[in-house]
């Protein structure tokens, strides 16, 4: 093949349109649309696509910057321009060249076209592959891992999986002084690796990386203006004499650490503890003997160890307190900026989170075989909803099939439904074809009607839809009634008394005992 600069540039701009066509015909196919898997393969075919041909625009950059000279050179050999046949002639000859390169070859080079493609298909795994069951093809999200160190950490707490999903990106609830510590911003690490590798296989045409670089950039600006909830004093708390005097004044009225503790309850040594700058963590006992320690001591003398992380000690050194207050920031805003990227990726995974706290109340309530029997319920309605949201070509106005598509013009014909049949009872209701209209008589909207018209419904009363008609036939008939001889009525019936009753009166007042 040739291998001229020229000849790259032009084998780059062919790949890359082949790049681009074959991506839209995986996006535009019907198996893109029609399942929640069939648009997963085609999305993760799109971007495997994309990211081939950015390759190849690399290059092709590389080939137009020209560093070695060579398109330069070969442009000088095709002639200035000045000179139409001298480039005519250049021109020829290059053209001689490239199929020489090719002659013998050509139908592998036809192939090698579209054979880079087939290789990047065939690259791809399986979307299955990619996502654990828990997350089912990038419907849910997978958090047991960060829900367990969640639990076993001293910043988190113990809570169900439930729970953990409910309050999974609020950080502002954790106390700050365990943010400092290393498990902590481990912990964000993962989560945060975890979203981001989950965003990039469930959406692979979206670009996760731009929206977290955008949400840097808003972190920044909230940062500097102190807006981040959380961390408006940003992670930076000073603790001079003056506070430590009139924080631990309240102390000097008790002579022992009994009386303290008798004294303050639980919180009471906890918000005093808090209001000195000193940590609040461990047992009351130890919160006790913490803060009985530093009674009557000035604040030079209490150990560093003592205070929280975050607290800036003023010794009114200028240069130890500036390095101090720079340190603590600097801390500070790395735990915050971390915790605003997990936010975000969060929010860019709603949809997802909801589904997950979903399927986690679901798994609760229902048996493994009645999730079973969902989860085929659930391929079934993503296999046929294209279909379902399928434009009907329908010019003749023909009915529907069980398949939701127009019957056939024959069956039309064949079955008369083209004849129309209207029904002045069923409040002029139409019924296309004899045998719809027949049976109508027995259905509930033919039945309604006549009961509205206070007509007990029979058979004498089929093919009648006018409501003319009905009432003629109904006054009709109860005319031919009135005539007839009622057995319960007008057969007379003696007792052993000689009394004569009809029969329906002598049967009433037999089964009450009265004869």
């Amino acid at each position: 093949m040739a291998s001229t600069a020229l000849e790259l540039a032009r084998r780059a701009h062919e790949d890359i349109e082949r790049l681009e066509r074959r991506a839209c015909r995986a996006l535009t196919s019907e198996s893109a649309s029609a399942t929640h898997k069939g648009r997963l393969t085609a999305n993760r075919l799109a971007s495997g696509l994309v990211e081939a041909a950015a390759d190849r625009a690399k290059r092709l950059r590389a080939v137009y910057d020209d560093a070695d000279g060579s398109m330069a050179e070969e442009k000088a050999s095709m002639g200035d321009g000045e000179d139409a046949r001298m480039a005519l002639r250049a021109f020829y000859e290059a053209v001689k060249r490239t199929r020489a390169s090719y002659e013998g070859r050509e139908s592998d080079v036809a192939n090698d076209g579209e054979a880079f493609l087939d290789e990047i298909e065939q690259s791809l795994e399986d979307p299955s592959a990619a996502f654990s069951g828990e997350e089912n093809l990038g419907r849910c999200l997978d958090l047991h891992e960060s829900h367990a160190t969640f639990s076993n950490a001293t910043f988190g707490e113990r809570c169900d999986y439930s729970q953990y999903l409910a309050r999974c990106g609020d950080f502002a609830s954790i106390a700050r002084t365990k943010k400092f510590r290393s498990a902590y911003t481990e912990y964000l690490d993962a989560l945060l690796a975890y979203l981001v590798s989950f965003h990039e296989r469930a959406m692979p045409l979206q670009f996760v990386g731009e929206a977290l670089e955008r949400d840097a950039e808003a972190f920044e600006a909230r940062w500097t203006k102190g807006e981040c909830v959380g961390w408006e004093d940003r992670g930076v708390r000073a603790v001079d004499e003056k506070m430590m005097k009139s924080s631990s004044a309240d102390l000097s009225a008790f002579s022992s650490i009994e009386e303290m503790r008798a004294a303050l309850d639980v919180d009471g040594v906890k918000s005093a503890l808090e209001s000195m700058g000193l940590k609040v963590g461990g047992t009351p006992e130890q919160r006790c003997e913490r803060l009985w320690s530093v009674k009557g001591k000035k604040l030079s003398e209490i150990d560093k160890k003592l205070f929280a992380k975050g607290v800036v000690v003023d010794l009114k050194k200028k240069s130890s307190k500036g390095d101090d207050v720079a340190k603590a920031e600097a801390r500070a805003k790395m735990v915050a900026r971390k915790e605003s990227q997990c936010a975000e990726a969060l929010r860019l995974l709603g949809k997802q989170l909801d589904a997950t706290r979903t399927n986690v109340e679901k798994k609760s309530t229902l048996s493994l075989a009645e999730l079973q029997a969902e989860a085929e319920e659930d391929d079934d309605f993503s296999d046929a909803e294209t279909d379902e949201e399928e434009e009907i070509y329908n010019p003749l106005k023909l009915p529907l099939g069980w398949d939701g598509k127009p019957i056939p013009y024959w069956l039309y014909k064949l079955h008369g439904l083209n004849m129309e049949y209207t029904c002045e009872i069923c409040g002029n209701y139409s019924y296309w074809g004899r045998r719809a209209f027949e049976r109508h008589f027995t259905e509930w909207r033919h039945q309604h009607g006549m009961r509205c018209l206070k007509i007990p419904y029979t058979r004498a009363f089929n093919e009648v839809v006018s409501i003319a008609d009905a009432r003629a036939l109904h006054a009709n008939l109860s005319q031919r009634d009135d005539g007839s001889f009622d057995v319960a009525l007008d057969a007379e019936v003696e007792d052993t008394h000689g009394n004569v009753y009809n029969k329906k009166t002598y049967e009433d007042l037999k089964r009450q005992g009265l004869l």
